[in-house]
């Protein structure tokens, strides 16, 4: 029944696709969990860099770009931070952007999703600690 539901709500998102430019995320039936993780810490973590240029425009729209892996995510991960994850994605998309600034300073909702976007979503590029060695 959950399959079924995930391919008609699949079949409406690509019905209602905006024919923008920017790259769709993968067919629902086509992603494993890994798969959707990746594709939602990528918007999410595209989301973070708009947020921090203060364009809050851009960051709404990473994190709608975000929904979708990340209920993808939530239905093949049974682990309670795959819902998490789903949960604070939907608050960045929901939030309007002329909400951010006074949310980020305010609201606990924020700080919350916050820590839970910025742990599961950490960077993909290692972080390098090592001192430079003098030539």
């Amino acid at each position: 029944m959950k399959l079924l539901a995930a391919a008609a709500l699949l079949l409406t998102l690509a019905a209602c696709s905006s024919g923008s430019d920017a790259p769709e995320a993968p067919a629902r039936s086509t992603l494993s969990a890994s798969e959707a993780m990746q594709a939602t810490c990528r918007e999410v973590r595209a989301g973070i860099d708009e947020f921090n240029r203060e364009d809050y425009q851009g960051t709404v729209q990473h994190f709608e770009r975000a929904k979708v892996p990340a209920k993808v995510y939530a239905k093949v991960n049974e682990e309670p931070e795959a819902d998490a994850l789903l949960d604070a994605v939907e608050y960045y998309a929901n939030l309007s952007p002329a909400d951010y600034p006074e949310a980020a300073r305010s609201s606990e909702n924020f700080a919350r999703n916050k820590v839970i976007t910025l742990e599961q979503c950490a960077s993909d590029d290692p972080i390098d600690a090592t001192p430079g060695t003098p030539v």
